[in-house]
């Protein structure tokens, strides 16, 4: 270790020093903390023990705590074959699905891969890159729905469009406000797209069977399907990568809301935290997919969430959901009957629960238990 003064240390030293004097300036509580924290700087740039800086010695034993390996435990009986993952303030995915759960499933071909399980069925993940908005792939996943050796019962392609955030709305913050009437074009600030592939024991239990049985067979069928469709999408030309548990866990958090609470009103979820507002959209074909992506760009509500849920009963069958979410309801409110008047979308889901859970990375079943088990036909229970 070098026993001088490098530039980080300069640089360290003067931080400290600075902050001293803002503190010895701003005063009270506030300038406590800065003078607290440039002494805290200060002692690690300056102080030395046995020939070596203070930050160095608290840097080798953060090191040396990280490797020290996990202490040794009987794996979970409820989760064998991964371990589970869950814990924290119920959020709204955990509100709608109290079963909810995720765990880490080992992947031979790359790290675990989370596994969501609301109680009917399995589902993975699978993220885009950054900022690319995704085709409608109907024939890669109609040939997934049907030919693939687990037999996956549905597909979700879900993208996200994220606005301006709404500070000017809350608090006249001049940067949103001068973004705002910047041209841009009917396009988003930021775009993220994820495609959901689900397995339910009841349409396919042989293929749970062969990975041995149960819940740790599901699992297993799920991933081996999602690997199988990440390579034919990779040979599309569409890169894609799987989730793992942790991902997994804050997708499902993001996209839905941060909090559980919430009432359904009429065209509106009411959350704590915002107001989500589902309204329902026909898409048949992946022009119209791309044709709704567009027009949803221009929305100005903080966040847009497009899912296209596919299935195969007779043929490839398409539910689209569009959810709007912002903090301020009347915002909220205003882009939703902007966008059912100008013919963007349909009319909203009369069922806003049920709107949310299509809207959320789980491919939510469109099918009834009663249809799924093949005591109706498909489409006679609703």
């Amino acid at each position: 270790m070098s026993r001088g003064f490098g530039r980080a240390r300069w640089v360290a030293l003067e931080a400290g020093l600075g902050a001293a004097a803002a503190g010895v300036a701003v005063g009270g509580a506030a300038g406590g903390a800065l003078i607290g924290g440039g002494a805290v700087t200060l002692a690690g740039a300056l102080l030395r023990r046995r020939g070596r800086w203070a930050d160095q010695l608290v840097t080798a034993r953060l090191r040396q705590d990280t490797r020290q390996p996990a202490p040794a435990g009987d794996p979970d009986p409820e989760h064998p074959g991964g371990a589970p993952y869950g814990g924290g303030p119920p959020d709204l995915a955990r509100t709608l699905l109290p079963a909810l759960d995720i765990t880490a499933v080992t992947d031979r071909n790359g790290p675990p891969v989370g596994v969501l399980a609301d109680g009917r069925g399995h589902a993975a993940v699978l993220a885009f890159p950054g900022g690319t908005v995704p085709s409608l792939p109907v024939d890669l996943i109609a040939y997934a729905l049907t030919e693939d050796p687990a037999r996956p019962a549905a597909a979700q392609v879900l993208v996200e469009q994220f606005g301006v955030p709404p500070w000017d709305f809350h608090y006249r913050y001049q940067p949103t406000v001068a973004y705002r009437q910047l041209p841009s074009e009917g396009r988003p600030v930021a775009v993220r797209a994820h495609l959901v592939l689900r397995y339910e024991p009841l349409d396919a239990p042989e293929a749970a069977a062969r990975r041995g049985g149960g819940a740790v067979g599901g699992r297993a069928a799920v991933v081996a399907a999602l690997a199988r469709l990440r390579a034919r999408l990779a040979a599309q030309g569409m890169p894609s990568r799987p989730l793992g548990p942790e991902e997994t866990a804050a997708l499902l958090r993001q996209t839905g809301d941060a909090t559980g609470e919430g009432r359904a009103l009429p065209g509106s979820w009411a959350g704590k935290a915002a107001t989500h507002c589902t309204m329902t959209v026909p898409v048949a074909a992946a022009a119209d997919w791309a044709r709704l992506i567009t027009a949803l760009g221009g929305c100005t509500a903080d966040r847009v969430v497009t899912a296209a849920t596919l299935t195969h009963d007779d043929g490839i069958r398409v539910r689209t959901a569009v959810r709007l979410v912002s903090t301020v309801a009347q915002h909220a409110a205003a882009e939703r009957d902007r966008l059912i008047r100008t013919g963007t979308v349909g009319p909203p889901a009369a069922d806003q629960r049920a709107g949310l859970l299509a809207t959320l990375p789980l491919a939510h079943p469109a099918r009834s238990v009663w249809e799924a088990a093949g005591l109706v036909p498909s489409g006679a229970a609703r």
